[in-house]
């Protein structure tokens, strides 16, 4: 016999191998392969149900497209079994374009054996999530619902039944109501992930004390509230921890850096997280990302960076700290990112001190009350940043450091002292990577020309910025130019911005007509307000429109409104008041999705849309000052949002809309100069008009009696109902710059209110027809600033209960037939600056006070019967005047009648708002110490308010 070389020794051995490995190993059982191949049946696939894979750069296909039934399902793709039983163990089908429910009888609950299952990544249709996830795999050690689409709340046995499990990710869902106290069993437990949910209610204290295992744990972007819970401190293999985004209150725990030492990533920003940050944040050696911003801490920072030498993201903007920028930050070799804007911080800061932080990429420092000195050492060398905020520090000229800043990405210069032309040199800053430049609010006069050919967003609103538009960069996104004294015409470049969203050239000269190209370009925002643009409105695109906000208002148009807006589907605000347009009111904006509608001041005739439909989200429907004829629509009623309503200044021939009063958002209601009739009469709604702070309905032919049962209900009018309202002006809810305006009669002028205080309050009922007396339950409306019910044909006493009209400015009651004496506790009214009484019956002795005494003889004028100062008829010793004591005076009486003679006469030369700013003044300065004391203590609470508001303004932008 021969023998047989080594070589093929070697052959045949790999090849007794392969054939032994074949024949012991273990298929797939059927009924396993059945499951799959049943559950595969549930769904359909569609790439856009994985497309948030793509943010997270992963890899999507249809995996379970692959399956096939004559295969061993151990070998398809995403299945994993166990190599010695074949039993399916892991079951992976992230991005897998899965679209379709999960019912609670599905085939996936027959892998008892299942270790790990991760779906991430899928559409599952708003199913909620079945009960089998828990009861089914008591072996789950890592279960990832990821975005997922599932919503609905946890089971409650989630934490009963897998009690191996260590991974948890149910992230990016819609989940609702509370954590389950099941949680405390998955002692186990090392990465759970919440974030971007519904959850509400308290962290409970169990999470901290029975899974002590956790190194992971994002509750983030949610509405937890409460505090954090003091058994955090158990959770020492902690590493990862993101409570960002919710409504957490009170102090962070000290122990959180004394007890959680392992700690890289920190994030508790957006709260309401107060009182001091803890200096045992020091303990926290570990720490690479520390985000405390958008909350309430006070204080100075604590020195606590000496040791936080790993530390690459700091975030504590937008709080009320104060102090100096501790020192320490700047030894922070590591640091990438940092962010300081909206602090308290006092001193100076020199920009140079940072130029140490060699790998710095991210500066914010806008808003921070610090002198921030820009000039650089003659040796120093200033980090490549890749974005710069320095808004609202008090700069005067561009900061040197600029210079050798070749790969900015993001510059905000913004809300500074800046001045003159945009230097040269400037030209040479992110040539070729500058993607946005914010340079508004300055004092620049000229821009050359915008050499940044990637530059997407650029704003360059209130400046003094003369001449021409520039030409603007291809791949413009967005650019605002507003508030400058900009002429000459759109140029016909903007016709090749092919990706143009936001366009604001608003409160500027610019004329000619609007480019039609506009018309048809890809704006969600269109602002051209307030300049001299003539002709007629562009038409839109027939498919397409993308137009959400459109202000042309202030301008010269003229024509109809184009019949093409109606492709604008999404469109929400629509503001074309103050021009010449005409024609009708299209139908088709009652059964639209606008919010504001303004067509004021132009010459629209015909009626209104008669049918709103259900559906109808208006906040805002503004119409006076038009040709409008008809009655009001009942189908107003549908629009349940409703806050404003204006049709003054029309032809509108109806009876009061009585059916208005179920419009419980309704605040604002003007019926002036129309021709409505007959009696306001009274309502079968329980609580009618709640919320209607400004009623006016002058000038019309309203009869009958002032409608009682109204004035008793008007809520908003009187004070103790409104406490918790907020002052601020009316707006468009989640608009930064639309504030309600209307034009009302104030003190006897005509006015236009640019903005509307939150707090404001008026009666207007003049120039009808009512009869009878002047009902007593007037005197609760005491919020009101104005109350005017003259030319009417009123009779009986003036009421003394309008002595509690404590806030009252205006009152006129004249051409009526009111009789008696005018009532001496009118003379507690000390904010009373407009008195108008003539024209009546009245009789005996005008009453004296601080306020009386500055209204004139023509306050009187037509009342036979009165006497005293300052008509030059004196009364008889029977009609002497009762002696009065203002209300509000009781101390210091001497000393406040030079405040009230002055602030009265302002108050009546200059209106309300200087009148009352400067009469303040005044009488901080001389007026009773307990008042001073009282007004101080609300000052200050309302300027915390405003910072807040400002805040939260700055970061929506």
């Amino acid at each position: 016999m021969g023998y047989i070389t080594q070589p093929y020794q070697l052959l045949i051995c790999l090849q007794l191998l392969l054939f032994y490995s074949q024949c012991s190993a273990i298929l797939c059982s059927h009924d396993q392969s059945s499951a799959l191949l049943q559950f595969k049946q549930l769904f359909s696939f569609q790439k856009h149900s994985s497309l948030s894979c793509e943010i997270f750069q992963q890899i999507s296909r249809p995996k379970m497209m692959s399956w096939k039934e004559d295969a061993d399902c151990c070998s398809w793709d995403g299945v994993t079994c166990d190599s010695a039983t074949g039993h399916v163990i892991g079951l992976d089908l992230s991005c897998s374009w899965l679209h379709g429910n999960i019912p609670s009888n599905s085939s996936l609950f027959f892998l008892p054996r299942l270790r790990k299952l991760n779906l991430a990544f899928n559409d599952f249709n708003g199913s909620k999530i079945s009960s089998g996830f828990t009861d089914q795999f008591p072996s789950l050690t890592l279960l990832d619902l990821c975005s997922c689409n599932f919503t609905g709340s946890i089971p409650p046995s989630l934490g009963n039944n897998i009690t191996q499990l260590a991974y948890l990710d149910l992230s990016i869902n819609s989940f609702i109501g509370h954590i389950p106290s099941s949680f405390s069993n998955l002692h186990q437990l090392r990465h759970l992930d919440l974030q971007s949910n519904n959850f509400v209610g308290k962290i409970p204290a169990s999470l901290g004390n029975n899974i002590t295992q956790l190194a992971y744990l994002d509750l983030s972007s949610n509405s937890f509230s409460g505090h954090i819970p003091s058994s955090f401190s158990n959770l020492q293999q902690l590493c990862y921890l993101d409570l960002d985004d919710n409504h957490f209150v009170g102090e962070i725990p000290a122990s959180l850096g004394n007890n959680i030492t392992q700690l890289a990533y920190l994030d508790l920003s957006s709260n309401g997280f107060s009182g001091h940050i803890p200096s045992s944040f020091s303990n926290l050696q570990q720490l690479l990302w520390l985000n405390l911003e958008y909350n309430n801490f006070v204080g100075k920072i604590p020195d606590m960076f000496t040791n936080l030498t790993q530390l690459s993201f700091l975030g504590l903007a937008y709080n009320e700290l104060i102090g100096s920028i501790p020192s320490s930050i700047f030894e922070l070799l590591n640091l990438t990112e940092i962010y300081l804007s909206f602090s308290n911080f006092s001193g100076s800061v020199e920009l140079y001190d940072f130029a140490k932080l060699k790998n710095l990429k991210v500066l914010s420092l806008s808003n921070i009350s610090l002198s921030v000195s820009t000039k650089l050492t003659a040796n120093s060398s200033f980090p490549n940043l890749s974005a710069l905020d320095l808004s609202a520090c008090n700069i005067s000229e561009f900061p040197d450091n600029l210079r050798t800043q070749h790969q900015l990405e993001l510059l905000d210069l913004s809300e500074n002292q800046i001045g003159g032309r945009i230097p040269s040199w400037m030209w040479d800053i992110g040539v070729h990577t500058l993607i946005e430049l914010d340079l508004s609010r300055n004092f620049l006069t000229s821009i050359d020309h915008l050499p940044w050919k990637n530059l997407e967003y650029l704003h360059l609103d209130s400046n003094s910025l003369q001449g021409s538009l520039p030409d603007l960069p291809p791949h413009m996104v967005s650019f605002s130019i507003s508030n400058n004294s900009l002429t000459g015409e759109i140029p016909s470049s903007f016709c090749n911005l092919s990706s143009i969203q936001y366009l604001d050239l608003s409160n500027n000269s610019l004329s000619g007509q609007i480019p039609q190209c506009l018309g048809n370009s890809t704006l969600e925002t269109l602002d051209l307000r307030m300049n001299n643009f003539q002709g007629s409105i562009p038409q839109t695109n027939a498919k397409g429109c993308k137009l959400t906000y459109l202000r042309l208002s202030g301008n010269h148009l003229e024509g109809p409104l184009p019949p093409s807006l109606t492709n604008c589907v999404k469109l929400q605000f629509l503001d074309v008041g103050n021009n010449n347009l005409s024609g009708q009111i299209p139908e088709c904006l009652g059964n639209s999705t606008l919010q504001v509608l303004d067509m004021r001041m132009n010459n629209f005739s015909g009626s209104l849309p008669q049918t709103f439909a259900k559906s109808c989200v208006l906040v805002s429907l503004n119409l006076n000052g038009n040709r409008l004829k008809g009655p009001l629509p009942p189908s107003l009623v549908n629009c349940q949002y409703l806050e404003v309503l204006d049709v003054g200044n029309n032809q509108i021939d109806d009876t009061f809309p009585y059916w208005l009063d179920v419009l419980l958002e309704l605040q604002v209601l003007i019926l002036r100069s129309n021709r409505f009739w007959g009696p306001i009469g009274d309502t079968k709604t329980r609580v009618p008009f709640p919320k209607l702070r400004i009623m006016d309905c002058s000038h019309n032919q309203l009869t009958g009696v002032l409608p009682l049962w109204y004035l008793e209900s008007f809520k908003a009018m009187m004070h103790g109902n409104n406490n918790s309202v907020e002052v601020g002006y009316m707006r468009l809810p989640g608009s930064s710059n639309y504030y309600e305006s209307i034009f009302l009669t104030m003190k006897g002028i005509d006015l236009q209110m640019e903005r509307i205080l939150t707090t404001f309050a008026t009666i207007d009922l003049s120039s009808n027809r009512f009869q009878r007396k002047i009902p007593e339950v007037v005197g609760k409306l005491n919020s009101l600033k104005s109350l005017n019910i003259s030319h009417n044909n009123l009779t009986g006493c003036i009421p003394s209960s309008l002595r509690n009209l404590t806030e009252l400015e205006s009152l006129d009651l004249s051409s009526n037939k009111l009789a008696g004496r005018i009532p001496t506790q009118l003379a507690s009214l000390n904010y009373l600056s407009v008195l108008n009484l003539s024209n009546n019956q009245l009789e005996g002795p005008i009453p004296g006070g601080p306020q009386f005494n500055t209204f004139g003889n023509d306050s009187y004028s037509g009342n036979s019967g009165l006497c005293g100062f300052p008509l030059s008829k004196s009364c008889s010793i029977d009609e002497a005047p009762e002696p009065t004591t203002p209300t509000g005076f009781i101390e210091g009486d001497d000393a406040s009648s030079w405040f009230d003679w002055k602030l009265a006469k302002l108050g009546y030369a200059s209106g309300v708002v200087i009148g009352l700013s400067i009469g303040y003044m005044a009488f901080v300065t001389r007026g009773p110490q307990w008042f001073v004391r009282m007004i101080e203590r609300k000052q200050s609470r309302k300027l915390r308010r405003v910072i807040r508001r400002g805040r939260a303004s700055r970061r929506s932008l």
